[in-house]
């Protein structure tokens, strides 16, 4: 094709749509295919080097250091973002965070939000998503969707509030302590090549590590699902408002609270009720299952819309992780707290723990939703599948907060999944090679499913039993005491 593609093919520098129409010619292809041999003597290193090709050679705009975006006079930022692909069953990944732009400490804390340049970052943007090889050179990577993604004005309103969270933590002189997991949909991600020395911050001789204003993995699985889910390599929602999942929280409550201000006074009126009280109160009846009391404090959250808290648009996006905990009369959680199995083959092919799925899974937002024992109490709840009464014990809602794992014990987690990771590519994937909860190291492995015949593949070969990863009990009671309660 490289023979019949002109750079000569017209598209309006001033219209974000003419330039995304333009950009079709590239899905399916790399630049080399597309372009010729000519581009392997103009290949450049580093992660921003195949956008820099892609916008010299590709759409013949000069690459320059300026703080406004790519394409200047249509307000276009353009991003090349990489995935991969599954070798269990196929389906694309996010295999890294978007970064929008470099963090300047000191810049930070005298910057008005509409007045910085992260806007122009990010605002609207040509996301040209392509297959990552291991191995293979930058214009060889084959380029698969193509997404215009303008911001909606309500995302809009949360990154603007996370980039006051991130400033005002950079203003306590706490950029050493910033964690991705003290915002929503904007994160402050660590930057830079190992070795790199941390930088200086503003207030505190503290250095802290170089850091980047990005979108976090969740917000981009939901713009990728809008390609990966249909049976189009490409989406707009410049001139057509995205589909949202339903909303917990509209613009109009966000102009003068914040999100999570917003969920936790929600729980207020709820605080000291047991299951059949809050059920009461939400109008709804009564019912025997497994998941109740997750079921009502969703529905406490969404203000009675959805049992399922983890759809609605804003912990879709943000990823934030939901909790509902029973303590025991000990102040001790009933049991340890599970989260996804392992993905033996990420591990296998991660070889870098900021990247990794346990990274983002321990540096989300986390809602925690915890009941305890009301004394000697007991309820009678009825079970529609048996016809039956059910009496159990009695619990009242109790504490609701919000918590990010602090730096600490993100440096253990890096141990956690150095040895998960050693043990995988070691061909070791047993249950006496990983921590245990013996161990006593808040973090541990062990199935949750039952039988040895559930198992997933080896990615050295065959198939390995189902292990998952796991918060100890009595780290989780740690938390739950270290805590305010909120609502």
């Amino acid at each position: 094709m490289s023979d019949k593609f002109h750079h000569n093919i017209p598209f309006n520098r001033k219209d974000p749509l003419s330039i995304y129409e333009f950009s079709q010619s590239l899905i399916g292809h790399s630049l080399r295919s597309l372009l010729g041999d000519d581009v392997i003597s103009q290949n450049r290193k580093g992660k921003g080097g195949l956008g820099q090709m892609v916008e010299e050679l590709f759409f013949n705009y000069e690459i320059n250091s300026n703080k406004e975006a790519d394409f200047a006079e249509a307000n276009l930022e353009l991003k090349c973002t990489p995935l991969l692909k599954s070798k269990t069953d196929g389906a694309f990944r996010i295999k890294e965070r978007l970064v929008c732009t470099m963090i300047d400490y000191f810049e930070l804390v005298n910057t008005r939000f509409e007045d910085s340049h992260l806007i122009a970052k990010c605002k609207l943007m040509l996301l040209l998503f392509y297959l990552h090889v291991k191995g293979t050179p930058s214009y060889d990577y084959k380029f698969l969707f193509r997404i215009l993604w303008q911001l909606p004005q309500k995302d809009l309103l949360l990154i603007k509030k996370d980039y006051y969270t991130i400033a005002e933590k950079v203003r306590r002189g706490e950029a050493h302590l910033l964690s991705e997991g003290d915002t929503l949909y904007l994160g402050a991600c660590r930057k830079g090549q190992k070795g790199d020395s941390p930088q200086r911050q503003p207030y505190s001789d503290i250095r802290a590590n170089k850091r980047a204003f990005s979108l976090k993995p969740a917000y981009m699985r939901y713009i990728l699902s809008h390609v990966t889910e249909s049976d189009n390599n490409h989406y707009s929602n410049y001139s057509v408002p995205a589909d949202v999942q339903y909303e917990l929280v509209s613009q109009q409550e966000l102009e003068s609270k914040s999100f999570e201000q917003i969920i936790l006074q929600r729980f207020n009126a709820y605080r000291g009720l047991d299951y059949l009280q809050i059920c009461e109160k939400l109008g709804i009846t009564p019912y025997q299952s497994k998941s109740k009391y997750a079921d009502v404090a969703s529905l406490i959250a969404s203000n009675g819309k959805s049992k399922r808290l983890t759809h609605s648009d804003e912990f879709v996006k943000s990823g934030i992780i939901v909790k509902t905990l029973r303590l025991n009369t000990k102040g001790m959680p009933e049991e340890s707290m599970s989260f996804k199995n392992i993905d033996y083959q990420e591990i296998f092919d991660n070889d870098e723990w900021v990247d990794s799925e346990l990274y983002e899974l321990f540096t989300n937002r986390f809602l925690f939703v915890v009941f305890k024992p009301s004394d000697n109490a007991t309820i009678t709840v009825h079970n529609n599948k048996t016809g039956t009464d059910t009496v159990e014990s009695s619990y009242i809602l109790d504490k609701v907060f919000f918590w990010t794992m602090p730096t600490d014990y993100l440096q253990l987690a890096t141990e956690y999944w150095q040895n998960i990771r050693e043990n995988v590519l070691n061909n070791n994937i047993r249950l006496n090679a990983f921590w245990s909860i013996r161990d006593h190291r808040y973090f541990h492995v062990r199935p949750k499913a039952r039988r040895k015949t559930d198992t997933v593949p080896n990615p050295n070969g065959g198939t390995a039993e189902k292990y998952c990863y796991w918060f100890n009990a009595d780290f989780v009671k740690q938390i739950i005491d270290n805590s305010s309660s909120d609502v």
